[in-house]
């Protein structure tokens, strides 16, 4: 089983955190109800993640990956295996509503997921649900709508808000619930390139901040910022390591269905000039520092 990384080892020695802290796999399995019978999803997964960790989860559409995001949070239950949410079980109905408190789940299309006629009111409807005093709803909402940038829009209506704000209220909410774990399934998928950017910076800040985060994605740009990447290949685990390792290996991009990321295919066009450069930059800046250096 693939465990967590330096980044994550080091930030649970900043807030405390326990062994027992993290979302597990066991050798997890899910098939769908069909006409013939059922159909397989995922097939004998074993993973973690760990708080402050950022996996990013690519694949293939149809590979695994949304029933991955869902299995996380009890959405769906595993119907071989396990998943465990700090040392709970998701299928321990008693657990349920604990587990939901603790992974916070973003999905593609912020329509499905906002339920407020406010921007406000919809960041308060998890701490509602929570029974909270109003003053720590309030300050939680007030923190919640800052970290996504939508402070001075509590008064609006989530319709009028663009398709980027959406997602960022979307975030907002769950921000609001201050869950150990984000889980965001494809959640720029539907965004422009400015949108996008904003949605993956607000995710690396909250991993920065202790938050475990599996980032559900068709694009492997974003996987550069990862500590990990996995790639589920048929429902399969194919690979489960550093973005460094998967990018820089082309035949295993190409076994996989997977493109490099421009930024990679930039280092690599500068390195056959001769430039001294990363194989796998994990971001502009960096590749630029390495020019000038």
């Amino acid at each position: 089983m693939a465990g967590p990384s330096a980044r994550a080892q080091a930030e649970a020695a900043v807030f405390g955190v326990s062994s027992s802290q993290m979302i597990e796999f066991r050798d997890t399995s899910f098939s769908y109800p069909s006409p013939d019978g059922s159909r397989l999803a995922l097939s004998g997964v074993s993973l973690s993640l760990s708080p402050g960790e950022t996996v990013a989860v690519l694949g293939r559409n149809g590979s695994g990956k949304s029933t991955l995001a869902k299995l996380s949070d009890a959405l769906l239950l595993p119907s071989a295996g396990q998943v465990l949410v700090d040392d709970m079980d998701t299928r321990d109905q008693a657990k349920t509503w604990d587990i939901r408190a603790r992974v916070g789940i973003v999905f593609q299309n912020p329509d499905n997921q906002i339920v407020g006629t406010s921007v406000e009111e919809d960041a308060a409807f998890g701490p509602e649900n929570l029974g909270l005093p109003r003053e720590e709803i309030r300050r939680r909402v007030d923190e919640a709508l800052a970290a996504v940038g939508l402070a001075g829009m509590e008064r609006r209506e989530p319709h009028t808000l663009s398709e980027g704000q959406k997602q960022r209220l979307a975030v907002a909410g769950v921000l609001a619930l201050r869950p150990a774990y984000i889980v965001a399934d494809e959640p720029t998928a539907l965004l422009d390139h400015d949108s996008r950017a904003a949605v993956v910076a607000i995710l690396v800040e909250q991993a920065r901040r202790g938050v475990g985060v599996v980032h559900v994605t068709h694009d492997p740009a974003q996987a550069l910022a990862a500590d990990r990447v996995v790639v589920l290949e048929r429902g399969q685990l194919a690979f489960s390591g550093a973005p460094e390792a998967l990018f820089a290996d082309d035949a295993l991009l190409t076994a996989l269905g997977l493109q490099p990321p421009p930024l990679v295919r930039l280092a690599a066009a500068l390195r056959a000039r001769g430039a001294d450069v990363p194989v796998v930059p994990s971001n502009v800046e960096g590749l630029v520092a390495a020019l000038w250096g």
